[in-house]
């Protein structure tokens, strides 16, 4: 049996599989549910990138220096991830969640304006206006908490690694062992 080649940095440990790049944005994965190890019936769409750890501190010497190595250095993938049903559905409930609660945010810090501008005699104004502030900010908070839930509900952590070759690598950590055992026969490893 041919092992496969050597990384710059070995998987996780358990329940990790590290697939070509290229296989993982052309949905060559198999029909195995990577939450479950269910038969997939359905794909998440999923981003993953990486930036090496020496670039955060050029935060401290140059901050347009910093923004220019994470650009340069960044290495990101993005493909579909199989899943099961259920494990779409969830996904979806909690995209919607962010989504409303986005606009929630946004229409209540937008209706600061007409508010202040129809109550602006009246004494109420200031109190109607910082609701809405407090309103919004509240909402968009929330956003951004139910927007890290939905990143995290599958469990599958995952970066982008490149090899010697200059090929890269996706590595999945927190895969079901059905999906491990599935790519690896799909690999011929």
């Amino acid at each position: 049996m041919a092992s496969g080649p050597t990384l710059p940095y070995p998987g996780w440990g358990e329940n990790t599989v590290t697939v070509p790049a290229r296989y993982f944005e052309e949905g060559r994965l198999p029909g195995v549910c990577v939450v479950t190890g269910a038969p997939a019936t359905s794909n998440v769409r999923r981003h993953f990138s990486t930036t090496p750890g020496w670039v955060g501190c050029l935060f401290f010497v140059n901050f347009f220096a910093w923004l220019i190595a994470i650009v340069a250095t960044r290495r990101s993938a993005m493909g579909d991830l199989p899943v099961c049903t259920a494990v779409a559905e969830r996904m979806r409930r909690e995209h919607v969640d962010v989504v409303r609660l986005a606009i929630v945010g946004l229409v209540a810090l937008i209706a600061i304006i007409p508010a202040a501008m129809s109550l602006s005699s009246s004494p109420v104004a200031p109190f109607v206006c910082l609701a809405l502030v407090a309103m919004g900010v509240v909402a968009l908070i929330g956003s951004a908490i139910a927007g890290h839930r939905e990143a995290t509900t599958l469990g599958i952590q995952g970066r982008v690694v490149q090899d010697g070759f200059g090929e890269r690598w996706v590595q999945l950590r927190g895969v079901h062992p059905a999906f491990s055992q599935a790519l690896a026969a799909r690999l011929g490893r």
